[in-house]
């Protein structure tokens, strides 16, 4: 049970027993940082703070203290929600993901770079990459002067600070124009109109005044605005009434504004939904008065569609593919194939009215390309590509299991294995021609386009890590991105598991066994059980969103 706890780590003691990977400060290494309050002298404090292979983590305990927000800790798993007026952030030690909940109980999930650190009872955050959300959790605007030592909380910072200061409104004869201005060039934008009226538009790169963006009053036909920064993109949400005939962004050709394009549709119009797309689900028809009882039947067959009724399971490697070598010899397309045949009879037996289809169910050769179409041809609903790691150099001391999602890596280690991983099509006949548009600028683009299952597939690669950590007892790596082509196919929630590492002794001796292929099965079962749970619970929100009682 979570109980309400008041947070007051001092920053003269909050290190005392502090065990965890990076060391506690040494003698008169700064631990704590000053926190002023433009206009309010009398406010400032100390926060906790130490710095881990150079990057500054601060004592996310004493700021809610210093800002008197109430609080709620499960030390059992190490989470701590944060509640300010009606949104709700969940913070995990050990985990790059936030949670955001609003009031009407959508969430939106944002990751740090880097994992929050729990230790001493206290929960730490990377600032920096905190910084962008310090509106969101604690309603100020703060920016860090490390020249001073200094977090500045309000204020009114250099223009420079937000890319994106506010958006405007301007109501148009057949719809509506919502204007972003920008102080920059943004090169990377994408939207989604929800068949429910919410309209997502996703601006990389670009920091956004939120607390200013969140307190505007909408216009007509918006109900509500929301706006959420995380370290690499900004998330503007806009609650849309009545019936939307079609969105689009647009960059002005004569500033460096965002046009975001938003037409209703005429009374005499036949509103259809957009048609399918390689990421997006098929959208329901708006809903018109004289089209009610239709729509209400629509969007329960709708609920009904994307029930996770099938799931595709992905054994890496294959067939004259061997995939990485172990130690011993072992090889990584036998461990991929055992773990998924395991996890496959598991889900059969345990979950009735699911479906797993297979990329492969025996020792053959499936191009990286086809698997994603396998997986979309059979209606699939959640893609797990199971892989095993390795490095170069064998015997090695490092072990561990990671959790891939699709994006392009920001790690030289994600990168070099993704290489690793990807370069299995040039076994492949006539790759060179399959596999030409994926250039660094398209990846991206295509990587973007998954956004429609974004917040789904975070969603289960968190769950993963945690089952993966429980039942196997293999070192946890964390959940990280980078670009495998494996992936980029499958129009639908997806992840990439690495399991372990073959050129680790102990590592490889346990993917071997065939104790070991269950345990990794059984986490993954676990993890598909949680995510079931909680995917419904989604289609659920959608359905009362869409009006259905």
């Amino acid at each position: 049970m979570k109980t309400p706890r008041m947070l007051t780590c001092a920053a003269a003691w909050c290190f005392a027993g502090l065990t965890i990977a990076a060391s506690p400060p040494a003698a008169g290494q700064q631990n704590s940082i000053r926190v002023e309050f433009t206009g309010d002298a009398a406010r400032a404090t100390v926060a906790g703070a130490f710095r881990n292979d150079g990057t500054l983590y601060v004592s996310l305990s004493d700021l809610v203290h210093i800002f008197s927000l109430s609080s709620f800790e499960n030390p059992a798993t190490r989470k701590l929600e944060v509640k300010r007026s009606s949104l709700r952030v969940k913070f995990a030690g050990g985990n790059p993901f936030v949670v955001i909940t609003d009031q009407s109980g959508t969430q939106t999930v944002q990751q740090f770079p880097r994992n929050v650190i729990y230790a001493a009872g206290t929960y730490f955050v990377p600032l920096q990459s905190f910084l962008p959300l310090f509106p969101t959790v604690f309603g100020a605007r703060a920016f860090f002067s490390p020249a001073e030592n200094l977090l500045h909380v309000g204020g009114e910072p250099s223009s420079s600070v937000f890319d994106i200061p506010s958006v405007s409104f301007e109501p148009k004869a057949n719809g509506l124009l919502i204007r972003i201005p920008s102080q920059k060039r943004l090169r990377e934008y994408e939207n989604w109109l929800r068949a429910d009226g919410w309209l997502y538009v996703t601006i990389a790169d670009a920091q956004a005044d939120t607390a200013a963006i969140n307190a505007m009053k909408p216009v007509a036909p918006v109900r509500r605005v929301l706006a959420i920064q995380s370290p690499t993109s900004v998330q503007l949400t806009f609650k849309l009434s009545g019936t939307i005939a079609a969105s689009e962004v647009v960059s002005d050709e004569s500033s460096n504004d965002l046009l975001v394009l938003v037409r209703t549709a005429a009374p005499e119009e036949t509103v259809s939904a957009p048609p399918p797309s390689r990421t997006a689900p098929r959208a329901s028809p708006p809903a018109t008065p004289s089209r009610e009882h239709d729509t209400r039947a629509d969007l329960e067959g709708h609920r009904r569609q994307w029930q996770l009724d099938v799931i595709v399971l992905d054994a890496g490697h294959g067939g004259y593919d061997p995939g990485s070598i172990g130690v011993s010899g072992l090889k990584e397309k036998t461990v991929t194939l055992g773990v998924v045949l395991k996890l496959g009879r598991l889900i059969t037996n345990n979950l009735p009215g699911v479906k797993v289809v297979y990329t492969r169910k025996d020792d053959r050769f499936v191009e990286l390309d086809r698997r994603g179409t396998i997986a979309n041809k059979a209606g699939g609903k959640l893609f797990i590509s199971v892989h095993a790691n390795s490095l170069k150099r064998k015997p090695n001391p490092t072990r561990g299991f990671e959790v891939y999602l699709l994006r392009p890596g920001r790690s030289e280690e994600a990168i070099a294995i993704a290489e690793r991983e990807n370069s299995v099509i040039e076994l492949e006949e006539g790759y060179e021609a399959r596999y030409q548009q994926l250039t660094e600028e398209n990846f991206i683009l295509v990587t973007m386009a998954q956004s429609a299952h974004v917040r789904a597939s975070e969603m289960f690669a968190d769950l993963t890590q945690r089952e993966m950590a429980a039942k196997t007892g293999i070192p946890n790596r964390g959940v990280k991105q980078a670009g495998f082509y494996v992936l980029v196919g499958a129009a639908m929630p997806n992840v990439l598991v690495e399991t372990a590492y073959l050129s680790n002794r102990e590592d490889e001796k346990f993917l071997k066994s065939e104790a070991g292929q269950q345990k990794i099965a059984e986490a993954l079962f676990r993890a598909i059980t949680g995510y079931k749970l909680e995917y419904e619970k989604l289609l659920l929100e959608g359905k009362e969103i869409g009006g259905i009682e």
